[in-house]
């Protein structure tokens, strides 16, 4: 195993435009740098803003600009069963929790902060679902988060800490058409490689 690992996760939107590029560039020469590995995975996690033929495109641009990477290029979507087990588990450990909130109801009474509106915790404590209102393989879940500091160091912009609960709020991790949140698979996705 490398000691470094880096990646390159493109959506496939579109084509790979010059910013895409040069993320791709630094990230590959941090790897090489380090005398790492580094991965390509194509985030393809949210079918309704796919392009078709996007994630061929991205492939080849990054070839045809001299990026090579280790191993096989890896589609996101083939972790869905293993992010679905995630939630469930999350779901069943208490970490998470169903949330029916459109976000209009959510702008309605929510607080803003930097990233938009911080979800106000209104479905926190709900134990009133009905199966009508949920669907416990689609239905929409948030991550329950705290209120205590979250800090680590970043090599570029030095110490991050925030509070996510009131600076963020809890985390969408299924969203309300069943799609797994990017929040939940990326992090799934990078622990697992």
């Amino acid at each position: 195993m490398a000691a470094y690992r880096g990646r390159f996760a493109p959506s496939p939107s579109g084509p790979l435009h010059f910013g895409s590029l040069v993320a791709a560039t630094s990230s590959y020469l941090q790897a090489l740098v380090n005398e790492g590995e580094w991965w390509l995975r194509i985030e393809d996690i949210d079918p309704p803003r796919e392009t078709a033929g996007a994630t061929e495109a991205i492939i080849a641009t990054l070839a045809i600009h001299g990026f090579a990477w280790s191993g096989e290029a890896r589609l996101q979507s083939r972790q869905i069963a293993q992010h679905r087990i995630i939630v469930d588990r999350l779901l069943s450990s208490g970490q998470a929790y169903p949330c029916v909130c459109s976000r209009k109801q959510i702008r309605a009474t929510a607080r803003f902060g930097p990233a938009g509106a911080i979800y106000p915790g209104t479905c926190r404590t709900r134990l009133d679902l009905e199966a009508a209102d949920w669907d416990d393989r689609n239905g929409p879940v948030r991550l329950l988060t705290a209120d205590e500091p979250v800090a680590f160091e970043d090599g570029l912009q030095g110490r991050i800490r925030q509070r996510i609960e009131s600076e963020v709020g809890d985390i969408l991790i299924r969203r309300r058409n069943g799609l797994i949140a990017y929040h939940l698979a990326v992090v799934v996705d990078d622990h697992e490689q």
